[in-house]
């Protein structure tokens, strides 16, 4: 098995959590599938996202999408899901959405695949590029990759024959290209100021070829040749920040940066934007490190936050995401509103 799958600990870390999850507990790194009937979109939630009656959708639905439990919990699959948001507007189409902060621990991966996962359940055909070499994502989500099986470094020469084959099918559309410690090497190959610049924009723009509406990448800590290709190929910059001084110069290295690079490539800046994490409104240094963000960066900062929850640890523990069940929480909640916000919809 390729190296560098990363460590479940480490994801509980990230998240900022400290409950749910039992040291040293690890499960074998081997596929499973995510359960596909559970990580869906509800009727009662499709029906406050497009103000129609549940029962309206219900009819509309019946004998096209098997039911499941009552009117209002049954379940609707992502292509269903799609018609109704078209009819409402909602715009699919392609765009590359990137987390990044050159300082670890701040939530990129959890940020990642709770995004990807709500953005599946909402029609959104999505792909994860992992980019990180610690593979956390890919570990999240149960897709370790085997010796043979190909990543990012294997790929990026010859996108257009690899890339399809290369993807990792996590639920109904939802896909991944995983990554391990292999990933590393490609700062020993992405020298040349083309290279950096076309690498990653390449690949996604195979991924639109292939049919799908978002790419999400999951970024490493650190300026790397794959992160200088990220920002040249990404639409959107989301900067997960917690409330540490680590934290927020990371922000800051990580907005300089991206300035820096697309003044060197002549390319146009992606939108950027900082999403507030591990927030907890009893602590009196979260509390400050929200108003330093909103009277720093108000054009950057994304209205909603995300609380710290004990959700983001026993998920991670079970390779899931809050949005791999129905089960309500303000972690669900937080990523929900997220999800929303940066997609556009209602």
């Amino acid at each position: 098995m390729r190296g560098g799958g990363g460590n479940l600990l480490d994801l509980i870390h990230e998240a900022g959590q400290d409950g749910g999850a039992e040291p040293g507990r690890r499960r074998r790194k081997t596929e499973r599938p995510m359960n596909k009937s559970s990580a869906l979109l509800t009727i009662g939630e499709l029906s406050e996202l497009t103000g129609r009656p549940p029962i309206q959708i219900h009819g509309a639905l019946s004998g096209n999408d098997p039911a499941d439990g009552s009117a209002l919990a049954r379940k609707i699959r992502p292509r269903f899901v799609r018609e109704f948001l078209n009819q409402k507007g909602i715009d699919y189409s392609f765009r590359v959405l990137a987390h990044m902060n050159l300082r670890g621990g701040v939530g990129k991966t959890v940020s990642t695949i709770s995004l990807a996962m709500r953005a599946s359940q909402f029609g959104f055909h999505t792909a994860v590029l992992d980019l990180d070499p610690q593979g956390s994502s890919s570990l999240a989500f149960d897709r370790i990759p085997e010796d043979e099986d190909p990543i990012f470094y294997d790929i990026w020469q010859n996108a257009s024959e690899m890339t399809k084959g290369s993807l990792k099918e996590i639920q109904e559309g939802l896909y991944i290209l995983p990554s391990s410690l292999d990933n590393s090497l490609l700062d020993s190959v992405l020298v040349n100021p083309s290279l950096q610049k076309n690498t990653v924009k390449k690949v996604c723009d195979e991924l639109e070829k292939i049919g799908f509406d978002l790419v999400v990448i999951d970024c490493p800590p650190s300026l790397t040749g794959a992160v200088v290709s990220t920002v040249c190929a990404s639409d959107v910059i989301v900067i997960p920040v917690s409330s540490d001084a680590f934290s927020f110069k990371g922000l800051q290295l990580t907005l300089n940066e991206i300035s820096s690079i697309c003044r060197t490539f002549g390319i146009r800046e992606p939108s950027v934007k900082i999403l507030y994490t591990r927030y907890d409104r009893r602590e009196k240094i979260s509390e400050d490190a929200l108003l330093r963000l909103q009277g720093n960066y108000p054009d950057y900062l994304i209205p909603s936050v995300i609380r710290t929850s004990s959700d983001f640890s026993k998920t991670l523990e079970k390779r899931e995401t809050v949005f791999s069940t129905n089960r309500k929480g303000k972690a669900r909640e937080d990523y929900d509103r997220y999800t929303r916000h940066v997609l556009g919809l209602p």
